[in-house]
């Protein structure tokens, strides 16, 4: 570990797990055709967490891994001093490689069709698939969360911004059955207090989700739990959990 990083960690007294949303990067050196064995990262970014404003930080440092440089949008786990969040440790061991990232995303949606090829089977016509089951004061039928099926789609697989979508996290407040519903673990409206991605005010949201299984369910509703999401700023509506984020 650089000095860098040990003076971040002995200044870090009061502990909370958060995120560093990276605005700006550096670009490795081997794109400028230079091989640097330890390549200086320089990251303007902002601190998001629960239970304290974002803040902007500026990161430089030589211990980043090559195949886990960032990228603008990206979101890094961040230990960070609750007394002071320009104070942080971002935790690279949990950040994966491009293709560890990608692997995963592709599982992911594997899985997620799977399922809605599954629930397809079932003689359920008023509810065909779970992430289409119903509306939660949406502008029109085919919006789930302020969202159309492709936005959805769309932010899921890594292209939030082009929906106008940007990443943030979220505590949960309540959560509420719906019902009827198709999935094995249920179908919930989830409300949340939003961290504002740009530093203003935070605001509360419902966003809907249906569970494989009751005990997933279990793991994201509880009260105090803290979620990555998916929001526009500008329409409080539009909010999806970011299933790619999720422990």
């Amino acid at each position: 570990m650089s000095l860098f990083g040990k003076v971040k960690r002995t200044e870090i007294m009061n502990p909370v797990s958060g995120w560093l949303k990276v605005v700006a990067c550096s670009p490795p050196s081997d794109i400028a055709g230079e091989v640097t064995l330890f390549p200086k990262c320089d990251i303007d970014g902002v601190i998001i967490a629960a239970r304290m404003a974002p803040t902007a930080v500026h990161f430089s440092g030589r211990d980043v891994p090559k195949l886990k440089w960032p990228h603008p949008g990206m979101m890094l786990p961040v230990v960070v001093d609750l007394a002071d969040p320009r104070h942080y440790r971002v935790e690279w061991e949990k950040v994966p490689t491009g293709q560890q990232a990608a692997e995963t995303l592709a599982a992911r949606l594997r899985a997620q069709k799977q399922d809605e090829q599954r629930i397809d089977e079932i003689d359920h016509p008023a509810f065909p698939r779970v992430w289409r089951e119903a509306t939660d004061g949406a502008t029109s039928p085919e919006q789930l969360n302020g969202l159309t099926a492709q936005q959805t789609e769309l932010a899921l697989a890594g292209a939030s911004a082009a929906v106008g979508l940007e990443p943030s996290i979220a505590k949960v407040l309540t959560a509420d059955e719906v019902r009827p519903s198709s999935a094995p673990g249920g179908t919930w409206d989830i409300t949340v207090r939003v961290i504002h991605p740009n530093g203003g005010p935070d605001w509360d949201a419902v966003t809907r989700m249906s569970f494989s299984s009751s005990e997933r369910r279990l793991k994201r509703t509880a009260a105090g739990t803290i979620l990555p999401v998916l929001v526009d700023p500008d329409n409080h509506g539009r909010i999806i959990i970011d299933v790619s984020r999720l422990p």
